[in-house]
């Protein structure tokens, strides 16, 4: 039997294809949260001045009737103390639940931020980014939005809540999200 003569049959069971996702899932987790740890430990920290560019990760943890995630990341230049230009975020939408390779949704999006003053230790944010988002299972792609507000629980790690929203073929799709963001 050759490659291409497996007739309808799946290469791989659903069942092995679910443990690939999990481990797929935890890798990506591990490497997360690593990062995340050691980022206060990099020296980053400083004024708006000598920050005008930023990388950030973002991963978010929501729905869109099911369980969904989201990892991103962004490239962020300050523009005054309380604005920054989202110049351009990449990221991708999955439902955990369903066929995960086929509910990836990546997108491209561009947008403001506005960082509040600092009150009582902490700084709000809130943030606006329009774009692109490509369905692959679909194989089409539209319009798509995102607005977030949150917390900077420290100068590089902040805390918060997106809404997302994409049309593709007629079709709206919304996801609301937990995030924690990393910025280096």
């Amino acid at each position: 039997m050759g490659v291409g003569d497996h007739k309808g049959t799946p290469l791989r069971s659903p069942d092995k294809n679910k443990r690939i996702m999990k481990k797929t899932l935890l890798s990506l987790l591990l490497v997360f949260t690593a990062t995340a740890v050691s980022a206060g430990d990099w020296g980053f920290g400083g004024s708006y001045e000598s920050d005008r560019n930023n990388f950030g990760l973002e991963l978010g943890v929501g729905g869109t009737g099911d369980v969904t995630v989201d990892l991103g990341l962004r490239w962020q230049m300050t523009l005054h103390e309380n604005i920054a230009w989202d110049v351009v975020t990449l990221k991708a939408i999955a439902d955990v639940e369903n066929d995960f390779a086929k509910s990836i949704t990546p997108e491209l999006l561009t947008g403001a931020r506005y960082i509040s003053p600092e009150f009582a230790g902490l700084k709000a944010y809130g943030n606006l980014r329009l774009g692109y988002a490509h369905n692959i299972d679909v194989g089409k792609g539209g319009f798509a939005y995102e607005i977030g507000a949150g917390i900077y629980a420290t100068d590089n790690i902040y805390l918060g809540y997106a809404y997302n929203g994409f049309k593709i073929n007629n079709g709206q799709t919304n996801y609301h999200a937990l995030r924690v963001g990393f910025l280096f």
